[in-house]
């Protein structure tokens, strides 16, 4: 009888060994995520009161680079942010919901540079239109050089017409926004899984016209 007894309790006790053990690790884990969304928050926070923290610099080669270490959020709070990319997302017709990594980088372009200005006599006989002669126009004094001036909100053109030359300088800007995102399978009406993984490029520059993009997904 108190061999049994004693047997019980030590099956009890090894049941709540084991118990304890599993409340411990369950308890480890949720301090852990806590400890790790907590140091998350405190980046993003950082991060955001540093203004990105972006480092603009050149290659070995002159090319520009910026470099910006990386907002983590989650799906919810990505939502609930009200981010412009969120705008862009829903009027390229991407879902919130499937959106993985999200970027915006802004770019400018100037160029300063000095063109010939030549005057051209066309003249129009039976509808064709014949180029008979290019000449430089006349030197003006530099009381009357010739002023251009053109922009619109992403596009500025400035210079000066003197000696047959064009002194000008231009000046493009413009804004990327780089979402990844999941497109799903579909079989009728029922989307479901994972398709393929897209990047879409979006120009806010009405002038601008992309050419070429490439999106590497390495998988470890």
């Amino acid at each position: 009888m108190f061999t049994q007894i004693r047997r019980r309790l030590q099956v009890i006790t090894a049941v709540l060994m084991v118990v304890f053990a599993g409340l411990a690790l369950v308890a480890f884990r949720a301090y852990s995520d806590m400890k790790a969304d907590r140091d998350r928050l405190k980046e993003n926070q950082s991060l955001l009161l540093h203004n990105g923290e972006v480092e603009i610099k050149q290659t070995n080669t002159g090319s520009s680079q910026a470099s910006v270490p990386a907002l983590t959020l989650r799906p919810s709070e990505f939502r609930r942010s009200g981010d412009t990319l969120l705008r862009t997302a829903k009027a390229a017709g991407i879902k919130a919901s499937r959106i993985s990594e999200a970027a915006t980088a802004a770019t400018t372009t100037h160029v300063d540079f000095d063109a010939r200005v030549f005057r051209t006599v066309v003249h129009d006989t039976l509808r064709d239109t014949v180029l008979c002669s290019a000449s430089p126009l006349p030197a003006l004094p530099p009381s009357k050089q010739l002023q251009l001036s053109w922009n619109d909100p992403w596009v500025s053109l400035s210079g000066t017409i003197a000696d047959s030359v064009f002194h000008g300088s231009l000046t493009s800007t413009d804004t990327l926004d780089i979402i990844v995102h999941r497109v799903p399978k579909r079989f009728l009406f029922f989307r479901f899984g994972c398709r393929q993984v897209r990047m879409d490029i979006i120009s806010r520059n009405p002038h601008t016209r992309l050419t070429y993009a490439r999106y590497l997904q390495l998988i470890r």
